[in-house]
């Protein structure tokens, strides 16, 4: 039933998600998102979802990623145990507006033991946006709010939006502070962190999707953990499609590299897991 399957994987090896590059596993990043909106259900943190994919893309490993609320405790001590676990990176996301409960740049201060200062470089990007809008734009402290931040942080340019980005450095961890709205964020993201993500020699994981049909995932769990012991440089991930009860189960597999692996064995884990599943059926 299978092998019709097996023998399209082969001729499509082209269109597969198929990289062997060298990659460095010390390069990795925490992202803490920060929202009441996130966590009542209001909002769907859909910046990290879209983050991760960059991080992967360009072979940087995400270890966690945090929501907290908007409390100056929660972000503070939020900083503090990502700092503890020593990533490479830390990426902030939400709360450098002006109002009342962006507190984002004041919890990272408390965190960092640093004081909070105006920034005079930032105040020359809030300005500079200003007078695109305004005449005469008044610098209130709702605006200079946004340009207030932590000592020794540096602005990044915000071009579709007010609140720049900043960058601090604490220890081996460089924290990146972004904004929630998405096309601000993913503004800054590429013109601020992508040259410092390829800064490093870390390549993507190889890694390899394909469909078997025809069986449940408990039938093919076992399989799984075979093709585990038998290549454990491999990480093996089953992805349930429709329902098991349908007429025809489907289940995506994914298949990358934990450790510096070649094309070749993603292959051949991918041919095993399809021989032995078309033998028990």
């Amino acid at each position: 039933m299978l092998w019709p399957l097996w023998s399209r994987f082969k001729s499509e090896k082209s269109v597969l998600s198929l990289r062997s590059e060298k990659t460095s596993r010390q390069t990795t990043a925490e992202i803490l998102s920060i929202g009441n909106e996130l966590l009542i259900g209001h909002t769907l943190d859909t910046n990290s979802h879209w983050i991760a994919k960059r991080l992967n893309e360009l072979g940087w490993t995400l270890q966690r990623v945090t929501q907290l609320r908007d409390s100056l405790d929660s972000i503070s001590s939020g900083i503090v145990e990502c700092i503890e676990r020593k990533p490479l990176m830390l990426i902030t996301l939400g709360g450098l507006g002006p109002t009342h409960d962006d507190l984002t740049l004041a919890g990272t201060a408390r965190g960092l033991h640093k004081r909070l200062t105006l920034n005079e470089e930032a105040l020359g990007l809030v300005e500079k946006h200003y007078r695109r809008l305004e005449t005469r734009p008044k610098l209130t402290r709702y605006r200079t709010k946004m340009a207030t931040l932590p000592q020794g942080a540096t602005p990044l340019p915000n071009p579709v939006g007010t609140a720049p980005g900043v960058i601090i450095k604490k220890s081996r961890t460089t924290i990146f502070s972004l904004p929630g709205v998405p096309s601000e964020m993913k503004a800054i993201f590429r013109s601020s962190i992508v040259p410092f993500l390829k800064s490093f020699s870390a390549t993507r994981p190889v890694e390899m999707q394909f469909k078997i049909a025809g069986i449940i995932e408990s039938a093919l769990a076992p399989i799984l953990d075979e093709a585990r012991r038998k290549y454990p440089e491999l990480y093996f991930k089953s992805h349930p499609r429709g329902r098991e009860t349908g007429p025809r189960p489907l289940i995506l597999i994914h298949i990358y590299s934990t450790r510096l692996a070649s094309g070749y064995k993603i292959e051949d884990a991918a041919e095993y897991i399809i021989k032995r599943v078309s033998a028990s059926i």
